[in-house]
Formats: structure tokens, C-alpha cells, sequence
């Protein structure tokens, strides 16, 4: 029996009991759609929680710290070594030692004859080759790409103290108007200006002995601003990121101007940016491995994953009872089928078809009912999922006119339901075997028929 003489015979049974047909097939849809439904909650719900996991931070970046014994001293200090062991590990991207300022203490000027002045400043070098790849927001300027430049946070220029003014008028208070009267945070807009601008202009760093002499000066220029981002270092809010081998060179001349001795480098911290956001237990695994202190975002994802999968299990175990009870809807069609249609069998038969070819045409039947119902259902999913994100985001629409409709339905990650292609795929694929699996007793079942029984059946 040819291919289109099955798919043939399989239209016409099906569409001679239409009713019957029709309430099959609507049964996998529901169930379709159920497990679909409940499915895209349960990766709306992943998505979501993802984008708010990123927001905290990169999920690809490892922070590295030194170990301290019990009396609060580094028993494995962050140096060179630790910066190349660590660099020869596989799938690390880039390793960014990050330098701090140790027990030298500066204070900074701006303006002219130093009228300006910083008491403190989170200030912190990096290795020109990385600060490009550390992720951060540049507000106006560029990166400091030349010797003696340095970038500075966002709010940075607030810290600026007059030295002109009577104290407690000396700063410019932005602490004020960062939140909006209801409490939320503001957007910034409100802002006061501060005493100065420092974008292109020069900070002077002075160090200072007991006696209060200044015994070492240094000019910097600033190259930009970046904003702030607390994941990436208080130093993205009021402090400085300067070249790691110009604050290198600055604190191993103010350590020689204060007549100490110039000690090995030691780091703060390293960022470790690992290749792919799979990769970084393994990497955070070998660092640990190595007596240093970690910490990074992936605890959070594994733990959020988990949970994720365990909701999603439940969800999709919720949907699939109802394709469970439209699968025995289709056996029972099908047993019926195969009863009204004994004599045909038999007649089949007689004229000399296979037994397979029998029994293709009752899984197809079963398979057909399965595989539109899929679509229908995968169809009507989307349109659910449509208006599940409709009714749940449009509070946040009415709050943020500029959100379009489109955005808040499709691409947005705050999503309550989302359907990516594999869903659909899922859906499909797995209404096609429910229906043939349903189908299988009843084929089976035809085919033991005999002939001569059949064709004496009334």
C-alpha cells in the first residue's frame, strides 16, 4: 500500500465520524496547551529571575580574595604568582589583579591653588588591557588609555570639599535628591551640580609625613567617568580606576618619600571573567583548590536553577494530566474505530494487504489526531501566553508609557510567560506521540483481527 493511499484512508476514517474526531482532537489540544502553558510559566519564570541575577552582577566573573588566618592576617596574599597561576587556568578569559592604595594615605586637590579638596577615595589600578573588558558604563570621556590618566565615578565630583566655605557648606548634598519624594529612587535628573567639573582636569595627590610636609606630589588627569555599578567596585561611585603601573609607580614613590620600605606587591582582589557562565564552577572549583577565598554569582544560578527546574517539573507534570486523559480519549476513538470497521479489516485482508501496512493506517489515524491537536494547541499556548504577559504587565506599561506593546508581550525579560521555539517544538513532538502511543494497542489489536471472522462480522 503506497504512502498516499495510507494518508488517504486515514482522512476519510477520521472525517466519517466527525463528532467523535472533532472531541478527540480537542482533547489534545487542551492538554497540548495545558503543558505548554504551564511550561512557558516556568521558563517565564527562569528568564526573570536570571535577568535579576545579572543585574546583581556578571555571571561569567569570579572575584578572588586572600585567605586570613585567625589573627586577621593574609596567610596566602594575592601577588604576581597568585596573578599567574590563576592566568594559566583553562577558560579564563582575562585575570584583572586589582590595586589599592595599602596603608599610603592621599589627598587629593582639583581647582586652582588647590582650592578643592578629597579627603578620601576609593582608589584602585587595573591593568590597561583589561579596564576595557571589566564591563564599565562610560558616562562621558574614554577609557584611560595614556599614562596619568584616570577614570572617576559617577558621583565622584560630589566628594569635591571647598575649602573656601565655612564647614557643613563646604559639600554639595546629593545624598538628598537621589530618591524621589515617594521613596522610589530617582533618576538623577534632579541633581544639583557640583563645585566643579572635572572632566580634562588635572587632581593633584599629595602625601604627607608626621610633621604635615608634603613629601610627595603627584598630577592626574581625568579621562572620563564611568557610572555607577556597585557589582563592579565602590570605586564606580566615588572613587578613582586608574592604570595598576601608574599607581604602582605612585605608591612605591610615596612609600620611599615617607622613608619606609618598598614591600611586594600585594593585590586587593582579582577578577577572574571566565569564558562561558558553565565553566565558572569548574574554574571557582580550581581557584579554591589553589587556598584563595572566592566569590562570584554562580551559587546564586545553581541554587535559582534548581529551584527553577523543580517548579517547572511540577507545572509541566500539571499539564501533562490533562494530555494524559486526551491519550485515553484517543485509544477509546480508536477502539471504537477498529470495531465498526472489523469487516473492513477483514476485507483488507482477503485482497492480500500486509499486516503492517494494517496496521500503519490505525497509527496514522492516532497520529494525525495527535499531531493537530499539537499544533492547534502550540497555537492557542501562544496566544494564552500573550495574554497571561498582557494582564501582567500592564500595570508596568501604565508606569512606563515608552514600554511598547510589543516589547511587554515578546522581548520583555520580566515576562510571566514565555514560549521560546523549543517549547514549541516540545509540544508538537510530544502530542505526535502521545496520539501514536495511543494508537498502538488499537493498531495492534486490528491486526490480530482474522480474516475469516471478520468478514462473517455484521
Amino acid at each position: 500500500m503506497k504512502l498516499t493511499d495510507i494518508i488517504k484512508m486515514c482522512w476519510d476514517n477520521l472525517f466519517r465520524r466527525k463528532a467523535r474526531t472533532f472531541l478527540s482532537i480537542l482533547g489534545v489540544v487542551i492538554g497540548c496547551c495545558s503543558i505548554m502553558t504551564m511550561l512557558s510559566i516556568g521558563v517565564g519564570m527562569t528568564a526573570s529571575q536570571t535577568a535579576w541575577i545579572e543585574e546583581m552582577g556578571d555571571l561569567t566573573v569570579i572575584e578572588v580574595y586572600p585567605m586570613y588566618g585567625m589573627m586577621g592576617e593574609a596567610t596566602l596574599k594575592l601577588n604576581d604568582d597568585a596573578v599567574n597561576s590563576i592566568k594559566s587556568l583553562e577558560n579564563v578569559k582575562f585575570v584583572a589583579p586589582k590595586l589599592g592604595v595599602g596603608d599610603i594615605y592621599f589627598d587629593i586637590y582639583a581647582g586652582l591653588n588647590k582650592r578643592f579638596r578629597i579627603s578620601y577615595a576609593e582608589i584602585v589600578g587595573y591593568d590597561p588591557e583589561v579596564i576595557g573588558g571589566m564591563g564599565y558604563e562610560l558616562i562621558d570621556g574614554e577609557l584611560p588609555s595614556k599614562s596619568g590618566t584616570a577614570l572617576m565615578g559617577q558621583y565622584f565630583e560630589y566628594s569635591l570639599m571647598d575649602t573656601r566655605r565655612p564647614e557643613g557648606r563646604n559639600m554639595v548634598d546629593y545624598y538628598s535628591y537621589m530618591y524621589n519624594p515617594d521613596g522610589t529612587l530617582s533618576d538623577g535628573s534632579n541633581l544639583p551640580d557640583p563645585y566643579m567639573s572635572l572632566k580634562d582636569k588635572e587632581l593633584t595627590f599629595e602625601v604627607v609625613d608626621e610633621n604635615q610636609n608634603v613629601v610627595y606630589s603627584k598630577t592626574v588627569n581625568i579621562s572620563g567617568k564611568v557610572a555607577e555599578n556597585y557589582a563592579k567596585g565602590y570605586e564606580t561611585s566615588q572613587g578613582l580606576i586608574m592604570r595598576k603601573d601608574d599607581l604602582k609607580q605612585m605608591l612605591t614613590a610615596a612609600t620611599k618619600a615617607l622613608g619606609r620600605k618598598v614591600k611586594e606587591t600585594e593585590y586587593n582582589g582579582i577578577t577572574v571573567k571566565v569564558s562561558d557562565v558553565s565553566l565558572v564552577s569548574e574554574v571557582e572549583s580550581q581557584i579554591r583548590e589553589m587556598g584563595y577565598q572566592t566569590s562570584s554569582m554562580e551559587s546564586i544560578r545553581e541554587s535559582a536553577q534548581k529551584e527553577m527546574a523543580t517548579v517547572q517539573l511540577v507545572l509541566g507534570g500539571i499539564g501533562a494530566v490533562s494530555l494524559f486523559v486526551a491519550a485515553i480519549g484517543i485509544t477509546n476513538t480508536m477502539i471504537m474505530s477498529v470495531s465498526e470497521r472489523t469487516k473492513e479489516i477483514g476485507v483488507m485482508k482477503a485482497i492480500g494487504c500486509f499486516v503492517r501496512d494494517i496496521r500503519k493506517v490505525f497509527l496514522a489515524e492516532a497520529g494525525f489526531i495527535g499531531l493537530l491537536g499539537g499544533i492547534i494547541g502550540a497555537a492557542l499556548s501562544f496566544l494564552v501566553a500573550c495574554v497571561i504577559n498582557y494582564i501582567a504587565g500592564h500595570s508596568d506599561m501604565m508606569g512606563n508609557p515608552a514600554q511598547s506593546l510589543y516589547e511587554m508581550l515578546f522581548t520583555s525579560p520580566t515576562r510571566l510567560s514565555v514560549i521560546p521555539v523549543w517549547l514549541f517544538a516540545f509540544g508538537l513532538a510530544f502530542s505526535l506521540f502521545v496520539g501514536l502511543a495511543s494508537g498502538f494497542y488499537p493498531a495492534n489489536k486490528a491486526v490480530r483481527i482474522s480474516a475469516l471472522e471478520a468478514m462473517k462480522n455484521e
